[in-house]
Order: C-alpha cells, then sequence, then structure tokens
C-alpha cells in the first residue's frame, strides 16, 4: 500500500531556506510558496493563514526533535497541499521540547476528507520520530535533495 504522502509533495513546494524567522511569519512564507506553486488558490490565503494560526493557538504543531506539522482543513477546499520548508537557524513553535524547530511539514486539507489529513499526519508524525529523516531534511543543500528524501520515505 502506497504512503498517503505519493503525489502530494513537488519541489516547486518546498522552500530550501526560510527567511522568516517568527511562527506566523513562517506560516505566511510557507502559503506563500503553496500559492506560487500552484498547489493552493491565492483567494484561500487569508482563511488558511487564519486557520492555521488559530490551530497553533490551540496548542503547537511543534512536535519536538525539530519538527513541526502546522495543519488546518479547509471547508470547500478541492484537494490537499503540502509544503516543506527547513530553516538553518531554526523557528520558535513552542514545540513541546522546547527546541526550536528546524523542518516544517504543512498540510492543507479539505475539510470533507478526514481520513487522507489524519493519514498524512500520522505519516509526517512517525517520520519526525526517525532522526535520519530530520538530519537529511536539514543537510540537504536544494529543494529537490528535500524532496527526494520525502519521495524515499514515501515508498
Amino acid at each position: 500500500m502506497p504512503s498517503p504522502v505519493v503525489g502530494l509533495f513537488s519541489p516547486k513546494a518546498i522552500i530550501h531556506e526560510l527567511a522568516s524567522v517568527d511562527r506566523d511569519e513562517v506560516l505566511d512564507e510557507m502559503l506563500r510558496a503553496a500559492i506560487a506553486a500552484g498547489v493552493l488558490p491565492r483567494t484561500r490565503r487569508p482563511q488558511v493563514l487564519e486557520a492555521l494560526q488559530e490551530r497553533e493557538r490551540r496548542g503547537s504543531t511543534g512536535l519536538g526533535r525539530g519538527v513541526a506539522i502546522p495543519h488546518a482543513k479547509i471547508p470547500g477546499l478541492r484537494s490537499h497541499a503540502g509544503i516543506v520548508a527547513r530553516s538553518s537557524g531554526g523557528v520558535d513553535f513552542r514545540a513541546v521540547d522546547g527546541e526550536r524547530v528546524h523542518v516544517m511539514v504543512m498540510l492543507i486539507s479539505p475539510d470533507s476528507r478526514q481520513e487522507e489529513h489524519l493519514a498524512t499526519l500520522r505519516w509526517v508524525s512517525l517520520m519526525a520520530r526517525d532522526p535520519d529523516f530530520c538530519s537529511f531534511i536539514r543537510q540537504a543543500r536544494t529543494a529537490e535533495q528535500i524532496f527526494e528524501v520525502l519521495q524515499e520515505r514515501a515508498s
């Protein structure tokens, strides 16, 4: 059975090195990348940003070990959007372990496709526990190399 993330990510929706250092700015930078990559409609940006910020207010999506999974379910959205970003310096996501986050995997899903959303969250959570996954993404020099790590782990 293929991983739920096969086809979810593309090199165009990967930020090799974030410019932003503040959590809310990072969320917005990742959304702008999703729009530029064509995986999220521009008109949805305010709604999705608000949903992501509200999710962070309810509890941090920083899992620990340098990984965060900001995510939201959006009414009326037609397809999933997956965006990956890396920050060498780290971002304060108020992670459960208190550490800065270096790898962010954002998932934006239609609210009508809860099972796929949960399956993808489970997969990313599992990958976050793998020290090699995080290490390889942190060492990648290009978005394409980050994409290769995702593809390898999804197969």
